[in-house]
């Protein structure tokens, strides 16, 4: 029985310095991933703590990370575009014309955004990179076209902060997505 216990502890030793071991000489597929996004407005903080959000990111190949990226911005666009909607029910439709119709737009850019995002995973999925890369190159330029909206009219923007954070996250999924085109040029 003493034999037993003593082999048993061995083989944990093992499989634990195995597994120690492992760790040290791979390095972490998302913050690899986010070093790597090339364009100078990818946020690293924002683009790790977004894949941490999503556990099975850290065992998932580069065409996994995209999927994820898409879907974590059309995630992001789901919620922008539900707080337009809250915000179109409390503004008047007579008493704030010009404000009422920047929201209607954002929200139209933003039901692309959501859709467009999903159908780029699916595309990056399938290995189809390029179709993916036009749907998201859409929904990155969605927030400016959102922003620009209130700017002409002179008014404050209501959603800076929301298309400033939607923004960071298509961003990344467009990174992504070029690095996977790059793999297959």
């Amino acid at each position: 029985m003493k034999l037993l216990t003593i082999l048993l502890l061995f083989l944990h030793s093992i499989i634990l310095s195995a597994h120690h071991h492992h760790h040290h000489h791979h390095p972490d597929i998302v913050q690899d991933t986010c070093k790597k996004c090339s364009s100078p407005d990818a946020n690293y903080t924002l683009c790790v703590d977004s894949f941490d959000s999503i556990p099975r990111s850290h065992r998932a190949d580069l065409r996994g990370l995209g999927v994820i990226a898409a879907k974590l911005g059309a995630r992001n666009a789901k919620l922008v575009r539900s707080k337009v909607r809250t915000m179109l029910k409390s503004h008047p439709k007579d008493g704030a014309g010009y404000l009422t119709s920047c929201l209607e737009t954002c929200l139209e850019l933003y039901s692309d955004s959501v859709s467009g995002l999903k159908d780029s995973a699916t595309a990056i999925r399938g290995g189809r990179y390029d179709y993916a890369n036009v749907a998201i190159s859409a929904a990155v330029d969605a927030p400016g076209e959102c922003e620009d909206g209130f700017s002409e009219g002179g008014i404050d923007s209501l959603l800076t902060e929301e298309n400033h954070e939607f923004f960071g996250h298509a961003v990344i999924a467009l990174d992504v997505t070029a690095m996977l085109q790059g793999q297959t040029r």
